[in-house]
């Protein structure tokens, strides 16, 4: 799934590829609001829910059309948030954050290691990062090689710059609606959620 793809998949229909969060909200209770990264946004959903929360926040996507849909979204609601286009295995923060999310954009492979490179790049010291990504175990119910998802193994043995807080692979009932074409496996899946703070 290229560049190509992403774009075309949201100029047609950004809903389309949006996942409603099941794990973000929660995880926010306990954070106080300062600077976040999101990690390929997409269309900012998750982002400006932490600018809706106080969060100052950037978002990055490869997805030209997916950062536009945010920054008009961003500038309807009058929230603090900015989004830009990035690759997320090169992209260079040019600032260190508070918080740094990355929720179902790791693109897979040794790409999916160079995005979290990024991802622990942007830390400051004490920053939490907050990762939720689909569980290499998906691969086969959609038919994907099992190189295109990541592993909870490989995320954990990459982090070795944070202190990990939560590693475990969560069963999510009801993520896609019965209609959703992505339902054709069914509405759950395994996902793969770590929670971890740079020391």
């Amino acid at each position: 799934m290229d560049r190509e793809y992403w774009n075309d998949s949201f100029k047609q229909d950004p809903t389309s590829v949006h996942v409603e969060d099941h794990i973000l909200e929660a995880e926010l209770k306990n954070l106080h609001p300062g600077t976040a990264l999101d990690l390929g946004c997409g269309a900012g959903y998750n982002a400006l829910m932490l600018a809706e929360a106080g969060w100052s926040v950037t978002g990055v996507d490869w997805s030209e059309h997916a950062v536009k849909l945010a920054n008009k979204r961003a500038e309807k609601l009058g929230l603090l948030a900015k989004f830009i286009v990035g690759d997320i295995t090169n992209w260079q923060p040019a600032e260190y954050f508070d918080l740094v999310i990355s929720t179902y954009a790791l693109p897979g492979g040794q790409d999916s290691l160079k995005a979290l490179d990024t991802a622990l790049s942007a830390l400051k010291t004490g920053a939490t990062l907050i990762l939720a990504e689909w569980d290499v175990s998906m691969a086969q119910a959609w038919g994907f090689e099992e190189s295109e998802l990541t592993s909870l193994n490989q995320i954990v043995h990459h982090l070795t710059e944070v202190e990990i807080e939560a590693a475990e692979i969560r069963r999510l009932d009801c993520i896609f609606a019965d209609d959703d074409p992505r339902a054709f496996a069914g509405t759950s899946a395994n996902i793969v959620f770590v929670r971890a703070r740079k020391v």
